[in-house]
């Protein structure tokens, strides 16, 4: 009798329990398990402080939302709804799956409870006092009926918001001065910016914006769209938000552009910013202009002006030069020559050259060919005296600039006369060249040449006239600078170094195994080849031979090269290794690595040799 009692009432809460559930069609029944997993998906108001107008429930947004999104401001009160459909006697509230410790509301009072920002009502519905930053999290109530069955809310997503306050600007990881608003870069180089902020709750969305400068729009009305490319890469940071922005080739048109960097968030009304403006170092370019125009001859006794337009940064001033020295009349400040009255002996090549810290820079060179009144009988198109420039010669600093430009009143493109087959290579359609970070290599003629039939046919007596020759100078540039090489036990090896220098190259020798070999010297194992011409102008191929690699073999050989400008070196760093099915027998050997000591005196004597040899 008594089981039967036991199973009777057993079975009846069974079946008010599965009734009751049946009948709301919501919440997930389960045996007293606290758990914070979520209900059925169910809809219904979540309520807030009228402060706050962030509180929404995103299952309105979703069909597939397994939790209500509530975003509060800090020091609010907030209240959370339990809301469970099923008649409950107690309920808790859990915190990221923690039991939070609340109190009875009404038990309070109407006094607020000092330390204790938790209350609960009848309705199990909870009462955040003074929201702070640590209440942020998932929030959820758990309600427990008169059957000891407990029943489970849906989850609230609780974001307390904090806006981020400021943000700054990083290169290189190196924090950027706010009250220097400029940043300094190179032409052609690249950069990279980084925004950082390290506040914000939620994380805040940060984004780029590159601005070009009003100078910049005049002289180039119509601008690439992609020099206003840049590339934004999202870092994840634990705390706050990083972006950054990055400009594959600088340009000297963003001189003096602004790059921001925009900080939005759900709690500012508007965005945050921050910038900086690039100053962009370049070098210079020239433009030379005259009065009377080109294209008419210019007669002895007429006034005549030449005038120098430099655009550089850092600034240089324009320096006239007639055949290079001093100009016969004095040059004012704003970049002119004004002759009164030209005469005969004015004619000749003029160039404006100017300096700055990124170097010495010349523009190409004009003919200015002054005639008497018996040599003028008609005024042609063009000044042919003006493209008279056989043997020119333009020099320029190895890594600096030059920019040639076809004659005025010509229409033509730039082509390069190959060294070894003497064929004009094409450089580009433009009118203008422009050769940046010169290298030796680069030296050699080059010519501007007519672009069609009718022009080809006029200008093919001229085409050898309109050409320039471009001579590179500076110091010696050696290459590889260094370079790690196996070679195979046994077998010969050949080491090979390419060297340009001008002025031209007074010394040049290799050091290897603790000996100096000159080009030319030899012994049983080495062998220095004598220096050779390589097709481009003052460049030079050096050679050295190892007959048969063993173990002594091994380690740094150092080919050294010195001009009147300067002194280089480049290095090979030999490791040997041993052919396929090769019994290696172990044996003695004493190789370079082992006695580095002897190899830092030969450099250091051989140094000093080569000094005290050059002159």
């Amino acid at each position: 009798m008594k089981l039967t009692s036991i199973l009777l009432l057993s079975w009846i809460k069974f079946f008010l329990f599965y009734s009751a559930a049946s009948l709301s069609g919501h919440g997930d029944s389960r045996f007293h398990t606290r758990h914070p997993h979520t209900s059925l998906p169910h809809r219904r108001t979540i309520r807030a402080d009228r402060g706050t107008n962030y509180s929404y429930d995103n299952s309105q947004n979703t069909d597939s939302a397994d939790f209500v999104q509530m975003y509060a401001k800090q020091n609010v009160q907030l209240m959370l709804e339990c809301a469970v459909n099923i008649n409950f006697s107690t309920s808790i509230w859990l915190k990221d799956g923690q039991i939070v410790q609340t109190l009875l509301k009404q038990n309070t009072n109407g006094k607020r409870v000092l330390e204790h920002r938790f209350l609960v009502d009848a309705t199990g519905s909870l009462f955040i006092d003074n929201v702070r930053l640590e209440d942020d999290g998932r929030w959820q109530c758990e309600a427990e009926d008169a059957f000891g069955f407990v029943v489970t809310g849906k989850p609230i997503q609780l974001t307390v918001l904090d806006p981020p306050k400021k943000a700054y600007l990083m290169i290189d990881n190196r924090i950027l001065d706010p009250g220097n608003p400029f940043i300094p870069v190179k032409e052609n180089s690249d950069l990279t910016v980084s925004c950082v902020v390290d506040e914000g709750n939620p994380k805040p969305a940060l984004s780029w914006e590159l601005r070009l400068g009003s100078l910049a729009l005049l002289d180039v009305p119509e601008i690439p769209l992609d020099v206003l490319n840049i590339t934004e890469t999202q870092r994840d940071q634990n705390v706050g938000a990083r972006c950054d922005a990055s400009v594959g080739r600088v340009l000297r048109t963003h001189h003096n552009a602004t790059l921001t960097c925009f900080i939005h968030h759900i709690a500012l009304e508007q965005a945050l910013n921050v910038s900086v403006l690039l100053n962009v170092e370049y070098t210079p370019s020239f433009a030379i202009s005259r009065e009377p125009g080109f294209g008419i001859p210019i007669r002895e006794g007429i006034p005549v002006s030449l005038k120098c337009d430099v655009d550089a940064n850092p600034r240089a001033s324009p320096i006239w030069q007639k055949d290079d020295v001093s100009p016969p009349v004095q040059q004012s400040p704003d970049g002119y020559l004004n002759f009164t009255e030209i005469r005969r002996e004015h004619s000749g090549w003029y160039k404006c050259i100017a300096r700055n810290r990124l170097g010495r820079f010349s523009s190409i060179g004009y003919f200015l060919n002054v005639r008497s009144d018996l040599e003028v009988t008609q005024e042609p198109e063009f000044d042919i005296g003006e493209l008279s420039s056989t043997g020119r010669q333009i020099e320029v600093s190895l890594g600096g600039a030059v920019q040639l430009a076809c004659p005025p009143g010509t229409s033509g493109c730039w082509t390069r006369l190959e060294p070894g087959s003497g064929r004009l290579q094409p450089m580009g359609a433009s009118q203008e060249l422009r050769l940046d970070r010169v290298i030796y290599q680069e030296a050699g003629e080059y010519r501007c040449v007519a672009p069609s039939r009718e022009t080809t046919k006029r200008l093919d007596s001229l085409r050898n006239m309109i050409s320039f020759e471009v001579v590179v100078k500076g110091k010696p540039v050696v290459t590889p600078i260094h370079k790690n090489v196996t070679a195979v036990f046994g077998q010969p090896l050949t080491l090979t170094m390419e060297f340009c220098a001008n002025p031209p190259y007074n010394r040049a020798f290799w050091i290897a195994k603790n000996k100096v070999y000159k080009p030319g010297d030899a012994d049983t194992t080495v062998i220095a080849y004598r220096i050779t011409n390589s097709s481009a102008p003052h460049c030079h191929q050096a050679v050295l031979f190892l007959t048969k690699v063993s173990a002594t073999d091994v380690g740094e050989y150092t080919f050294m090269v010195r001009s009147p400008n300067g002194i280089s070196e480049g290095n090979f760093f030999v490791n040997m290794t041993y052919a396929s099915g090769y019994i290696v027998h172990t044996e003695a050997t004493v190789s370079m690595n082992e006695s580095p000591s002897n190899f830092a005196k030969m450099y250091f004597i051989s140094v000093i040799f080569l000094l005290l040899n050059c002159y």
